[in-house]
């Protein structure tokens, strides 16, 4: 029985093509461990992966194929297409263990698991501690039913496999009450279905804004060519967790393309001016109508060609990358420990946005104002206001002016903390309370504006109350006055809250007052 499974036959979703990537790189990985398997020769090449079953009966081949293919270690999967390069490290089997439980394996039936247990390991002399980790005892993939979904009693494929979740996410039964409304696959696409968690790539996602809707992203590559796959997927598989969180799903596929553009490898999945690349994404989250499952909740298609705004995430990558945070063990009243000191990857809120915008093909700081009414994400965007500095200096703007305006808004906040400073000593009050609430008054102030008019209004008003500003005479005021227009007053507006939030402290009394800005953000907050 001989098996021909081709990138460009009829019927090969984007997942498929992963799915005989992940084929292509299990089958690699047995040439490099000197794996065989009885009655099973195969022949690998760019396009194509031919599998020829010699014996009547494929049963105890298909079942050690399976075997080989989808092992389980202290509770871990392990895809022996990952292992290339080696064996993975705990901090890896983790990772694949999270990602598998909230896409492929979410359906508990589909991974039974062993009591609870405590987990630690160490990433980059940093503590890792899970205090509630669930080995799993089996999965789909390799349990028995498995080979009775491929093949009859006779050992011989069937002619369509039964296609549900485990196999492709968000793909179950439509109608429970209708059998036909169940997909279908032949037996060559349905088995590159079941090696799609090897050439796909699993991103954490901590994204504020969508909460726990956005808790993984599973990013589909484009591809083309199954032996240039393979050396980019090593390339993927080599990175641990900090490189593998991401703060958005969009964040998630970004990440993908600058690791591929890092290495100059050259491939579709590329950003590039000559070729235009294509990714899928899909993420898997808690939605309200099922609290116990992790649903499929958004899918969609990246286009290279519409991320005009690539290189200001390539800069935010680096300004705004992801960092180790630790916490404090934690003792009762008798000192006993109760959870150790461990460390978790903290991802910018900025970033977020960001990636969010150039996935969209926006500016990108698009949409700031409704993102400063979320009191989380804005008291994050104060704590990160060195780094957002350092953004607005280096970043590409599509005008000139918009640049400019930031700088006009920077010196008219200079020049009014200095008045309300004169204040606080004549009035013997604080300076930090003086900005934090003044602060607050513009931020509201200019989220409040809905319309070019009211707009103009409240700008010129933050600008008089700073007083003489040598950057509003001459052409240069002639410049900002467009952003105040009909169709670009919004942006106007989103600039302006950029400025407050990216302000740069001009002396300690500055620093200290906006510290406390941020920190009056988190207690409104709590």
């Amino acid at each position: 029985m001989k098996m021909n499974i081709s990138l460009n036959q009829p019927g090969m979703t984007s997942l498929h093509k992963a799915g005989l990537a992940g084929l292509y790189m299990t089958l690699k990985a047995f040439e490099r461990k000197n794996i065989t398997i009885s009655d099973l020769h195969w022949s690998l090449y760019p396009g194509r992966v031919e599998l020829d079953w010699l014996s009547g009966d494929a049963t105890a081949s298909l079942k050690s194929f399976i075997e080989q293919s989808f092992r389980l270690e202290d509770g871990f999967v392990i895809l022996t297409g990952l292992e290339m390069s080696g064996p993975l490290s705990l901090e890896k089997k983790h990772h694949l263990y999270e990602a598998m439980l909230n896409s492929f394996l979410q359906f508990g039936p589909h991974r039974p698991t062993g009591s609870k247990t405590a987990l630690t390991y160490e990433v980059d002399d940093q503590v890792f501690w899970i205090k509630d980790f669930a080995p799993i005892k089996d999965y789909r993939h390799r349990q028995a039913t498995t080979i009775s979904d491929f093949l009859d009693e006779a050992g011989h494929f069937r002619s369509n496999v039964e296609t549900a979740g485990w196999l492709y996410p968000g793909g179950g039964q439509r109608h429970v009450a209708h059998n036909r409304s169940k997909l279908n696959e032949p037996p060559e696409r349905a088995l590159a279905l079941m090696f799609a968690p090897v050439g796909v790539i699993f991103y954490i996602v901590r994204a504020r804004s969508k909460g726990r809707k956005t808790r993984l992203a599973m990013v589909i590559p484009q591809i083309n060519d199954l032996r240039e796959n393979a050396e980019i997927r090593q390339i993927l598989a080599a990175q641990g967790t900090l490189e593998l969180t991401a703060c958005s799903d969009n964040d998630a596929v970004l990440r993908m393309l600058a690791t591929v553009n890092a290495h100059t490898i050259a491939t579709e999945t590329a950003a590039s001016g000559e070729k235009q690349a294509m990714c899928r994404l899909m993420t898997f989250g808690i939605v309200d109508w099922n609290e116990k499952q992790k649903s499929r909740t958004h899918c969609r298609r990246v286009m290279s060609s519409n991320l005009k705004g690539l290189d200001n995430y390539y800069k935010a990558a680096a300004i705004f990358p992801n960092r180790w945070q630790t916490i404090k063990a934690k003792y009762d009243r008798k000192g006993n420990l109760v959870e150790p000191e461990r460390s978790f990857v903290n991802t910018f809120s900025a970033r977020e946005m960001i990636s969010d915008n150039v996935a969209n093909g926006v500016h990108w700081y698009y949409g700031l104002s409704d993102l400063l009414n979320n009191q989380d994400i804005r008291e994050r965007l104060y704590f990160e206001r060195k780094e957002i500095s350092e953004m607005v200096k280096t970043a590409t703007y599509e005008e000139e002016c918009e640049l400019l305006f930031i700088q006009l808004c920077h010196e008219s906040w200079r020049r009014r903390m200095r008045k309300l400073g004169e204040r606080a000593v004549n009035e013997n009050a604080r300076f930090s309370i003086l900005v934090n609430k003044e602060a607050e008054r513009l931020r509201a102030s200019l989220s409040r504006c809905k319309n070019a008019e009211t707009l103009r209004e409240t700008v010129v008003d933050f600008w008089s109350r700073g007083g003489a500003n040598e950057l509003l005479r001459g052409d240069k005021l002639s410049k900002v006055l467009t952003l105040f227009g009909e169709k670009s007053w919004k942006k106007a507006r989103d600039l302006a809250l950029l400025a407050l939030i990216s302000y740069e402290p001009q002396s300690k009394d500055e620093a200290q007052a906006l510290a406390s800005t941020a920190e009056a953000q988190g207690d409104q907050d709590e």
